[in-house]
């Protein structure tokens, strides 16, 4: 299993995941409403947005292999299988999002008119959904976690 100073890495990882997948959705929203700004953030946003679908990646390899090491009860299953299910849709959502916050930059740097704007939106719509989907996921972690310890 993969550690980082004796510590599970997934749990070190989601906390970048959950910082930078809402920053850099927040700075596409920004840049869709703020075009001008685009020139100056659109990499920000770009280079945000792929770190962390890259580490939504590797959290998921890392818990993955921390659900193997770990002796999980029948009635705790269904809980792993949720937030298993939530992680891989936080995965495929930062990626589709990093694609467009990516194609958006490009395409704001190489061509003029209205394409630049639809990308910036979509790209800003897509930002959305990634942190709808890594709440979900982290949600259900955290509930997988401390769901049982009283408040």
């Amino acid at each position: 299993m993969f550690t980082v100073l004796g510590v599970p890495a997934h749990p070190l990882l989601v906390h970048a995941v959950v910082v930078l997948i809402p920053l850099a959705a927040l700075g596409a929203v920004v840049l869709a409403m703020r075009p001008a700004w685009t020139r100056a953030y659109g990499p920000l946003v770009a280079a945000a947005a792929l770190v962390g679908a890259v580490t939504a990646t590797l959290a998921k390899f890392a818990g993955d292999q921390l659900q193997a090491a770990i002796e999980i009860t029948p009635s705790f299953v269904p809980v792993i299988e949720q937030h298993t299910r939530f992680g891989l849709f936080a995965v495929g959502a930062s990626w589709v999002f990093a694609v467009l916050a990516i194609g958006a930059e490009l395409l704001d740097r190489r061509t003029r008119g209205s394409a630049p704007r639809i990308a910036r939106v979509t790209s800003a719509v897509s930002g959305l959904v990634a942190i709808t989907a890594t709440t979900l996921a982290g949600h259900s972690g955290a509930q997988a976690v401390w769901g049982s310890v009283p408040a």
